[in-house]
């Protein structure tokens, strides 16, 4: 197992400062819940987030200062899938230059979010082909 989340881990902390909440409402694959318990981690400067569910809390990090922008408590539905009713943005105007409106803030949460569906497609449409 590669050591680059547990490198990770210990640099990111919960959010800090002020806090803009959000009703969200978003659902979550219980394939997204999976990748999000695993995390994504930055690998090299091109990579600007960390995102990581720790236990039912979601943190979506910025991967040079290691800021908590955002944060969500994610409740597990029996078939595996998740939901995070309420989104805390970072309201810290001097680290985070957060979106003027709640609908601008979540297309940006959104976008965060996608870099995790991305991998989920990259890693689906590896072909394995048997060796000889």
């Amino acid at each position: 197992m590669s050591d680059i989340p547990q490198s990770w881990k210990h640099k990111l902390k919960p959010m800090e400062g002020p806090r803009w909440p959000l009703r969200c409402r978003h659902v979550f694959a219980i394939e997204d819940v999976l990748r999000l318990q695993a995390g994504l981690w930055p690998r090299d400067m091109d990579d600007r987030w960390a995102i990581w569910l720790d236990g039912d809390v979601l943190r979506c990090w910025r991967s040079w200062t290691g800021t908590c922008i955002y944060e969500a408590r994610l409740t597990p539905h029996a078939d595996g899938s998740a939901t995070a009713l309420m989104l805390d943005v970072l309201d810290e105007p001097e680290t985070y230059a957060r979106a003027t409106t709640e609908e601008a803030e979540l297309q940006r949460f959104e976008g965060v979010l996608s870099l995790i569906r991305q991998l989920r497609s990259e890693a689906e449409s590896i072909v394995h082909l048997p060796v000889d």
